[in-house]
């Protein structure tokens, strides 16, 4: 996939970048409908419509990490997670498998997706602080 121009506001970690290679290699347009989505972060980072909905993560909240996770009808089955700093500056984190996220992922305090979301917010990903 050809990455398109991302606005200046947005940073897209490498998580999320391997993340949609992984889904371009069985669905191509769903792949370029989640880096849209993405992409329209930097004009409207908290949709809220009939077509997407995005919601603070509320177990991350509760140690103080604000990140949002993204749903929208068009990318049904994966979630996007990222974090809206004070600068303005929108940071994609990652882009999980809708289930994996609800049963194993990015809302258990266990999880590899949770761990890496909260290890970027917090301590490495220096460059979307």
């Amino acid at each position: 996939m050809k990455i398109p121009k991302i606005p200046d506001n947005v940073k897209v970690h490498q998580a999320a970048w391997q993340a949609i290679r992984e889904i371009e290699v069985t669905d191509k347009a769903l792949a370029a409908r989640i880096v849209q989505r993405i992409l329209a972060l930097g004009v409207d980072p908290k949709p809220f419509n009939m077509d997407c909905e995005s919601k603070v993560v509320q177990n991350l909240k509760k140690e103080k990490i604000n990140v949002r996770r993204l749903r929208c009808m068009d990318i049904a089955d994966y979630r996007v997670f990222y974090a809206i700093r004070k600068s303005g500056l929108i940071c994609v984190y990652t882009v999980v498998y809708a289930k994996d996220a609800q049963h194993d992922g990015a809302y258990d305090a266990n999880s590899f997706h949770y761990k890496l979301i909260k290890l970027l917010y917090t301590n490495f990903w220096r460059e979307c602080q």
